[in-house]
């Protein structure tokens, strides 16, 4: 091993070449400013290792992991990489940045993705505790995880607790089991960590873990609420009064968050982790406050509907003057409207007595969570006396006349592994059960609808809080502009 290097202000530099512990003096070398360390004959002690070498190009991969990190968090310092005697990763330094910090110039130069011009910039400072780097947007989930670094005090590590802690952070915006690139670099006191709980260093050990594990979710909680916090007008809303006689007269008075909306294909995962999954979805429009919009805007902001039909008796497709088709997953949207409707409503709710109370059988344990649950129901509509192995219903919401009760109650049972565990859990499942009340009222994929009930739940599903997705985080709405269509065919005129 041989070290060189000059300091910007010397002279001159030195060397320093290692062959023993016994065998290392300093000597003086000429080199520019900068340090170079050189390692030879890597394996001429242990040549048994160079057998269980991988491919050459599965090693520079590897090489490039181990660097990667120190391109990242430091700026300031000019990277080359040769490879086969070619210069293959030039990295200049960039003016006026610091050590241990994190440029966006510096980050799209390295991971060079689309995601990293919407990342978002985290900070904390508190407890003794600094964080600071860089999160992705929520649009920008993947199912792998990928680009995700870790920095503490400078060293890159890898800590599980904290990577719950990031996912926490995105809680509601992304679906369950989904993973976003960060750049997270954490700066505290040395006293509070043990570094020697790993060989290679890449483990730190937290005095009080559930401190440092906080302060990474709030930090990242806090930089994504930043960018789902504001309400954003599109160029449509939905159809005016000259389009459909349905739309309340009253709607231009109203302010309606932004459908401009695309997704990637998701999977289903727990409501509560995709609840509020693509607040914003893929939008590339600029944020603009409620306060800053007038009415006047927003009634432009409407556009009309020219056509309105189903296909395949699952999708609605709308089609508006201004060149834009919504394409609109009919069970999705009616999904959304029950589980708002079922979350907002009150003591008010409409409900219907049941001529003759409908009679489900249980076992004894889901019998004591049904009891437990009574006042939950109630407040939900539902309303049914608990007897020795059964229950019978007497009042249901008048959405669910027509509903399958016990293949209801089988599924909000099967949303925990111990059904216990449902009725001691009440507030972290209560939109798990919603969700899946909801999915057992709303209108059927292959349900065939009048263009009446078509407009009907277009406006309702705008009237929601959150119009994207259906409770378990699968899209609603497809937006589809003209230029897209033509683009996809390669027309030009």
């Amino acid at each position: 091993v041989s070290l060189v290097s000059k300091y910007i202000d010397s002279d001159i530099g030195g060397e320093i070449i290692f062959k023993g512990f016994d065998d290392s003096k300093i000597k003086k070398a000429a080199r520019e400013s900068g340090t170079a360390v050189t390692v030879k004959n890597i394996f001429e002690n242990i040549p048994a290792r160079k057998k269980f070498l991988k491919t050459a190009a599965t090693e520079y991969k590897r090489i490039l992991e181990v660097l990667y990190p120190y391109f990242l968090i430091y700026p300031n310092i000019h990277f080359t990489v040769e490879k086969d005697s070619k210069v293959v990763i030039d990295l200049k330094s960039i003016l006026g940045s610091k050590g241990k910090s994190v440029e966006t110039g510096r980050v799209k130069d390295i991971l060079k993705e689309d995601f990293v011009k919407k990342m978002v910039k985290v900070f904390y400072d508190g407890g003794g505790i600094k964080i600071s780097g860089l999160t992705a947007h929520p649009s920008d989930h993947q199912k792998r995880p990928s680009s995700q670094y870790l920095f503490v005090n400078g060293r890159p590590i890898w800590d599980n607790g904290i990577m719950r802690a990031v996912r926490e952070g995105y809680q509601r915006y992304i679906p369950f089991g989904e993973k976003v690139p960060f750049i997270i670099l954490m700066d505290i006191n040395p006293e509070l960590i043990d570094v020697n709980v790993h060989p290679r260093k890449e483990e730190v050990r937290f005095l009080n873990p559930f401190r440092a594990y906080t302060a990474v979710e709030d930090a990242v909680r806090k930089a994504i609420s930043s960018v789902t916090s504001f309400h954003m007008i599109s160029e449509f809303e939905f159809p005016t009064e000259e389009s459909s006689s349905l739309v309340n007269k009253d709607m231009g008075n109203r302010v309606y968050k932004s459908k401009d909306i695309s997704f990637k294909p998701v999977q289903s995962g727990s409501v509560r982790d995709s609840l509020l999954f693509s607040r914003e979805a893929l939008s590339e429009g600029s944020y603009i406050k409620k306060e800053d919009i007038s009415p006047v805007e927003s009634i432009k902001s409407v556009g009309n509907i020219k056509n309105v039909f189903q296909v395949f008796n699952k999708y609605i497709v709308i089609e508006f003057e201004e060149e834009v088709l919504w394409i609109v997953d009919q069970h999705a949207a009616a999904e959304r409207v029950t589980f708002e409707k079922l979350q907002n409503q009150g003591d008010d709710a409409d409900r219907q007595n049941l001529l003759v109370p409908n009679t489900l059988k249980f076992s004894l344990k889901e019998i004591s969570v049904l009891e437990e649950l009574k006042e939950f129901f109630s407040t939900l509509g539902f309303e049914y006396t608990v007897k020795k192995d059964s229950i019978d219903i007497t009042v249901v919401p008048v959405e669910f006349v027509e509903s399958d009760f016990k293949k209801l109650f089988d599924e909000i049972f099967a949303l925990s592994d111990d059904i216990k565990d449902i009725s001691k859990e009440l507030n972290r499942l209560r939109e798990d059960i919603l969700a899946t009340m909801s999915c057992h009222t709303s209108v059927r994929s292959g349900q065939y609808l009048h263009r009446e009930e078509m407009l009907d739940l277009i406006k309702k599903l705008i009237d929601c809080e959150n119009p994207y997705s259906c409770p378990h985080g699968r899209p609603a709405v497809w937006k589809l502009k003209l230029s897209d269509i033509d683009s996809n065919f390669e027309r030009t005129y």
